[in-house]
């Protein structure tokens, strides 16, 4: 019987396993205190297993960030995909908004690792971060600009600042949600932040939506 694609190739899986163990060695011992011998234990195999799939502790770092910027990435790519009316876009952006705020929420270590511990650590890391959050914010541009087609948003503003004003507030808000035991608990915050990033834009009077910009 044919192999199913979707099936991880032994290979593969290894190295999943070592990216698992790796994850949970940096965020209970931090990045600079972790070893390979750390992740090698955790994940139950030999040292050099390790360097059949990674040149160095960097590497497995490296990995581990370009994986959460891709979940983040995904989600900003789904709210105009396909999209085609205002009431469509702005249910998009609140699932987007509920969406991320789960994956800051479930992945509490790597973001402690993308934003507190790895920010300058290295120059290819440091590009990483660059390429990331100009992809980003060309994919927040564009979902400006599909919200301006559609006759929602004000066009005498750049979409690619408005973007990075998004990314902005949204992060921090975030990043605080997550690791300040003080911040609000708040229910509603995807909610919150839909409005706080899109009220603004909006043309004069364009109805508000789903109850997200009124």
């Amino acid at each position: 019987m044919a192999e199913s694609p979707n099936k991880r190739s032994p290979r593969d899986e290894r190295r999943q396993q070592l990216l698992l163990a790796a994850r949970q060695v940096f965020g209970s011992q931090g990045y600079h205190d972790a070893t390979v011998d750390d992740i090698t234990r955790t994940a139950g195999v030999a040292k050099g297993t390790f360097y059949l799939y990674f040149t160095e502790k960097r590497a497995i770092l490296h990995d581990l960030i370009r994986h959460f910027f891709g979940l983040v990435t995904e989600v900003g790519l789904s709210v105009q995909r396909d999209v085609t009316s205002p009431a469509e876009y702005f249910e998009r952006l609140e699932d987007a908004a509920r969406r991320l705020a789960a994956i800051f929420r479930e992945n509490r270590d790597l973001v402690r690792l993308t934003y507190r511990e790895a920010m300058s650590m290295d120059p290819e890391l440091e590009r990483t971060v660059r390429n990331f959050y100009r992809r980003f914010a060309q994919v927040e541009a564009d979902n400006v600009r599909r919200g301006i087609e559609l006759g929602l948003f004000r066009d005498d503003l750049d979409p690619l600042i408005v973007a990075y004003a998004h990314i902005g507030m949204v992060e921090r808000v975030l990043l605080q949600w997550v690791f300040d035991r003080t911040f609000p608990s708040e229910p509603n915050l995807p909610s919150q932040l839909v409005q706080l990033a899109y009220r603004g834009l909006a043309r004069e009077g364009v109805p508000a939506a789903a109850g997200s910009v009124s």
